[in-house]
């Protein structure tokens, strides 16, 4: 999604689950959810993307996060892809 305009977090302390859906992304043209890459618990949301929903944009690296999760299930990382891996995937 590019163009954020609005964006729902989960709590901090709020239980996620790999690949369920567990914040909102809105743009000028869309809402989409957003899915947890890993299980556990949210530890620590970034209030500053639901002030400045711009920063998903101009900062997706940086001050664009979106939460903190203490992982459950720390082999679930093992099944996810690199930066480069879904830079090479996406591009396709």
């Amino acid at each position: 999604i590019s163009d954020v305009v609005f964006v729902e977090l989960p709590k901090a302390g709020a239980k996620v689950e790999q690949g369920k859906a567990c914040a909102v992304i809105e743009s000028v043209k869309a809402a989409a959810d957003f899915f947890a890459p890993v299980s556990g618990e949210v530890a620590e949301t970034n209030d500053a993307i639901v002030d400045n929903p711009a920063l998903v944009n101009q900062s997706p690296h940086g001050e664009g996060w979106f939460f903190k999760i203490r992982m459950s299930k720390p082999a679930e990382l093992d099944a996810l892809m690199d930066f480069e891996t879904y830079r090479k995937t996406a591009a396709h």
